[in-house]
């Protein structure tokens, strides 16, 4: 969220970074009066998302996009900062307006164009919730074109003096939040990654605008939204690997005696690094932790320590006098479709 958060913030021109965010966040940090708008401007974000997601969870199943609910969340991204006379958070804006090159849509036909695109929208997520059951492929197709073409209609109106395309980026988020086929911590990755393309998304919207190319806009999407899920799973695969990990090792141990010499053990294979060859000096020096427990010890003990754990699969020894940890054994139990049912890792664990 939080990275999502800043990423739509940044596209407007905020200059926070995310450790900066986290620091604010977290430690309470204050930045100097000059740049709190930075603060104010992400937490509206953060604010706006977080209700959002309390309305996901509220709500009964359905969504019904509505001029009024865009209003609301437009004043809650527009709260407590200081804008143009112009700029009225929570209502539509009542004078022409121009952005570079796009001139937004006349201010009179505002509330129109607006409640006419929300029927639009709606209309697509009825369609969507009639396949929800019999085809959710389909039906995730559906939603995920309704949150794009939401965040691009609305953008082209351009309804506020102000906000817009945070405004946008948030319907999208929401509507991918309230569809059910999306976890809500991925609803909002799509910011994260129009920020990383910025150049590329200022070219795809404005390409819609201007050569009616909507269908371009939607496959950048796309393959945004395909290629960022697959780094949040990468993400989730690799703490369950490390977790999975944990408990294999604890597992493995359940048959030793709870003696010192099994926990200083324990305390070794769990200190190795992921990949790495280690001597048994570099092994020593782990962590303060392993350090003290090997402290005036022989290279015996050590030795000692490791051949046990290479009997019970937990370290192996690639090469005479060199020694990685055996999480590897974990990758076995990660979905790999690329690979088919029988991956790499299966057939290493085959051989032993």
């Amino acid at each position: 969220m939080r990275r999502g958060a800043l990423a739509s913030a940044a596209i407007e021109g905020n200059t926070l970074s995310e450790d900066e965010v986290n620091d604010i966040l977290d430690n309470n940090r204050r930045l100097p009066e000059s740049q709190q708008y930075l603060e104010q401007e992400v937490r509206n974000v953060l604010d706006a998302l977080t209700s959002v997601r309390r309305e996901v969870w509220e709500s009964d199943g359905t969504f019904r996009l509505s001029p009024e609910w865009i209003l609301g969340k437009h004043q809650e991204l527009m709260a407590s900062l200081d804008v143009a006379d112009h700029v009225n958070p929570g209502e539509y804006r009542n004078i022409p307006i121009v952005v570079g090159n796009y001139r937004g849509a006349p201010a009179e036909d505002v509330p129109f164009l607006m409640d006419r695109l929300c029927t639009w929208i709606n209309s697509i997520l009825d369609d969507a919730a009639s396949k929800q059951s019999s085809a959710p492929d389909q039906a995730f197709f559906l939603v995920f074109f309704a949150a794009t073409l939401a965040h691009l209609y609305l953008a082209w109106i351009h309804p506020f003096g102000d906000g817009n395309g945070r405004t946008a980026r948030l319907l999208e988020c929401a509507i991918l939040a309230h569809c059910g086929l999306v976890p809500y911590v991925s609803t909002n990755l799509l910011s994260d990654y129009y920020n990383r393309t910025r150049g590329r998304y200022y070219e795809k919207l404005d390409a819609a605008s201007r050569r009616d190319d909507v269908a371009g806009f939607v496959a950048y999407s796309a393959l945004g939204f395909r290629d960022q899920l697959r780094e949040q799973i990468r993400t989730v695969q690799a703490h369950q690997r490390v977790v999975a990990w944990v408990n294999y090792v604890h597992e493995r141990f359940q048959t030793e005696p709870s003696t010192d010499t099994a926990r200083r053990r324990r305390a070794v294979v769990l200190a190795m690094p992921d990949g790495a060859e280690l001597t048994r000096k570099e092994i020593r020096y782990l962590n303060p932790t392993v350090s003290e427990m090997y402290d005036g010890t022989s290279d015996r003990l050590l030795r000692r320590d490791l051949s046990k754990l290479i009997a019970l699969n937990l370290v192996d020894e690639p090469s005479p006098g060199r020694y990685e940890s055996g999480i590897w054994r974990m990758d076995a139990f990660t979905p790999r479709p690329e690979f088919g049912v029988f991956t790499p890792v299966l057939e290493r664990l085959s051989s032993e």
